[in-house]
C-alpha cells in the first residue's frame, strides 16, 4: 500500500492538484493506506478534467481568448493568420497532433511561445482554466483521446 501512496505523490495527477491542497496535505501526513486509496479512487481519474463541465469552460474560453487567431475549428484560418509571422498552430493536422503533447501546450499556454504572437495567459486564467481550456482543445479540435486512455 505505501508503493501506491508514493506512486500516487509523485504522479503527474498529484502535481495537477494545486486547488486541492487539503487533499493533498492528508495524503503527505499520512492518512491510512486504504482511507488514500479510497479517496484517490473516488475523487480523481486520469481524466477528471475532461468531464463536460470543464469542456464548457475550456470552449468559453477558447472562443473568448484564442479564436481570433486559432479559428472557430482551431485550424488557424483567421485573419490573423495573414499578419502574424510565424502564424498560429493549426491544431488540426496531423504534424500538430503529433508535435503538441499535453505538458507542451499547457505551458504554451501557461507561459506563452517565445518568438510567436502567443502569449502567456498565467496572469490572467488560473491553472484549471488553462487545463480545461487545453483539455477543449485536444479532444474537441484535436480529435484526440483524454490522456490515460
Amino acid at each position: 500500500m505505501n508503493e501506491v501512496i508514493k506512486s500516487f505523490k509523485n504522479s503527474q495527477w498529484f502535481s495537477r492538484l494545486p486547488e486541492l491542497s487539503e487533499f493533498k496535505k492528508i495524503i503527505k501526513n499520512g492518512l491510512s493506506g486504504a482511507k488514500v486509496l479510497l479517496l484517490i479512487l473516488i475523487s480523481w481519474s486520469p481524466n477528471a478534467f475532461a468531464d463536460s463541465a470543464n469542456l464548457e469552460t475550456g470552449r468559453d474560453i477558447f472562443y473568448k481568448h484564442c479564436k481570433a487567431c486559432h479559428g472557430d475549428k482551431g485550424n488557424g484560418q483567421t485573419f490573423a493568420a495573414n499578419v502574424l509571422n510565424p502564424p498560429p498552430k493549426n491544431f488540426t493536422v496531423e504534424k500538430s497532433k503529433k508535435e503538441l503533447t499535453e505538458e507542451r501546450m499547457i505551458h504554451s499556454v501557461t507561459k506563452g511561445r517565445k518568438g510567436t504572437a502567443m502569449m502567456p495567459w498565467e496572469s490572467n486564467l488560473t491553472k484549471i482554466e488553462i487545463l480545461s481550456v487545453v483539455h477543449y482543445i485536444r479532444k474537441e479540435l484535436m480529435k484526440l483521446e483524454p490522456s490515460g486512455k
